[in-house]
């Protein structure tokens, strides 16, 4: 009995040591898994990881294609960017106001013909006879004039260099025996010098022309035949010596614009020497006053003398310049539509939102009302209109912040509300010209008066130092005064040249004659 109690004790333990190593095979099949299931599982927090720093990384792709894509969509309509950097693959679009008619491009039935009229017979200078010396029917060599001819003429010009010598004769006096001559003028200091046509031509070219140094003396040298090849350091030796005699001119200048009740300004960046520099204009329809400095700032604004120095009365026109806000002026400031409206249009192209084309139609379709009431004759709008304007204006801005609080686009929502935060708050700026006719919509004054400076740019590159862009600035304000009251700028130049440019009153009183 023992011996089989013995015996199921060893078979009990064989089975348990049999279970035991089932359990232990179990066991490390367990651990395999739970191994596999661990390394399973650092992969797929991997893999989180990753898409996670994906979704980070396709979200930035997609906020910089929404970036560059703004880029792409700003152009002259929308933007400040002149319409001469307008991408190769984009269609230029030249702002313009005016509302098309469906006519055809060019002269229009029953337009007259622009072309120039034959010369009075004491007009002409030259006459060239074309003779014919045989018959182009027969061939007969035999043939004889008429009293009949065929009149064509042209109208052109020549260069036509002059080498002049001035004498002074030497005189003595038949009382005291002293020897003398007339006082030599400064202009003939040299023994041989250029005359005031070739110093004008030169400071025509650079401008008026906006013509680099090196091509000025090219051209010169090629209009005179080969005869006048005058030096680079001459021709900015020129521009500094005009600048210079155009101090007092630009004095009066300055003091003139303190007096105007509106005056348009503006600035734009100009290269000095490798580095951003600045060329700003002051002025109306009728003064043109430019100055140069090397930075962009409130101390070039004080150091010109104007804004710091214009009476409260004064209404002066620039395109959002914050710092016209500052306490130390004393003027009013109205804001340019223009810019305006090229806000409005981006702001569109960039968001599918009602607003900003409603506001753009109401101040296209009321400037256009006014100035048809302005051709008429008419002062103002009745006062039934302004406020139907306003009533608009404020239904419009309602819907912008409702659009904008709605719709919040990451990208460009906080640009919109910034617009439509400096539209609430300077609305009396920016909508003066509906109230007041004698206020202007644009800034387009200034805009056009610094045109040729980028064009100076793209031709000449830089100015060499502020010095040549302050001397740029001042003989450009004397030429465009000029052209503004109907003075030839060359004709302009010629007097400068020769010791006597034209004064203000000279100016203006050309202008009354006209």
């Amino acid at each position: 009995m023992a011996a089989n109690y013995g015996r199921g004790l060893y078979r009990e333990y064989e089975l348990l040591l049999t279970e035991n190593e089932e359990i232990k095979a179990k066991n490390e099949l367990l651990l395999k898994e739970h191994y596999l299931l661990e390394k399973e599982i650092e992969l797929r927090k991997k893999l989180e990881a990753e898409v996670i720093e994906k979704n980070i990384e396709n979200e930035a792709l997609k906020k910089e294609i929404l970036r560059l894509n703004g880029y792409i969509n700003i152009d002259g309509t929308n933007s400040g960017i002149p319409t001469s950097k307008t991408p190769i693959h984009k269609k230029k679009v030249i702002p313009n106001s005016r509302e098309k008619s469906g006519k055809k491009i060019g002269g229009q039935a029953g337009h007259p013909k622009s072309k120039l009229k034959s010369f009075k017979d004491e007009e002409v200078t030259q006459t060239q006879i074309h003779e014919s010396k045989e018959c182009p029917v027969c061939g007969a060599k035999e043939v004889k004039a008429t009293d009949e001819n065929i009149n064509k003429d042209e109208l052109d010009y020549e260069v036509v260099v002059i080498k002049k010598r001035h004498k002074f004769p030497i005189y003595e006096c038949i009382e005291c025996g002293h020897k003398f001559h007339e006082p030599i003028p400064f202009e003939l200091k040299e023994e041989n010098q250029y005359g005031s046509n070739v110093q004008a031509l030169s400071l025509s070219l650079m401008n008026i022309g906006n013509v680099s140094v090196n091509k000025v003396r090219k051209m010169i040298y090629g209009l005179s035949e080969e005869d006048i090849n005058p030096t680079e350091g001459y021709i900015i030796k020129q521009q500094k010596k005009a600048a210079k005699a155009l101090n007092d001119f630009n004095n009066e200048l300055t003091k003139s614009c303190l007096n105007l009740k509106t005056v348009y300004w503006d600035d734009t960046v100009i290269d000095i020497n490798k580095s951003r520099g600045c060329l700003r204009f002051y002025g109306d329809e009728k003064i043109a006053l430019y100055k140069a400095h090397a930075a962009k700032d409130k101390k070039g604004l004080d150091e010109d003398n104007i804004l710091k120095l214009l009476p409260k009365e004064t209404v002066v026109m620039h395109d959002h310049n914050k710092v016209n806000y500052n306490k130390e002026y004393s003027f009013s400031n109205i804001e340019c539509n223009v810019h305006l409206l090229r806000d409005l249009q981006k702001t569109t192209d960039n968001l599918e939102h009602e607003w900003s084309g409603r506001l753009k139609k109401l101040l296209e379709k009321t400037n256009t009302e006014r100035n048809e009431k302005i051709e008429k004759g008419e002062s103002s709008f009745d006062d039934d209109y302004i406020k139907a304007f306003f009533r608009e204006f404020d239904k419009i801005m309602l819907k912008a912040a409702e659009e904008n609080k709605k719709d919040y686009n990451k990208y460009y929502g906080k640009d919109e509300l910034t617009l439509i935060l400096r539209i609430l708050e300077y609305k009396d700026n920016y909508f003066s010209w509906v109230v007041n006719f004698e206020l202007p919509f644009s800034n387009n004054v200034s805009e056009r008066a610094l045109r040729g400076a980028k064009g100076k740019m793209k031709v000449s590159g830089q100015f060499q130092n502020v010095e040549s862009a302050r001397n740029y600035a001042t003989i450009k304000s004397y030429i465009e005064t000029c052209y503004r009251n109907g003075i030839n700028q060359v004709k302009a130049l010629v007097r400068l040249c020769r010791g006597e440019p034209y004064t203000l009153d000279e100016i203006f009183a050309s202008d009354r004659s006209e």
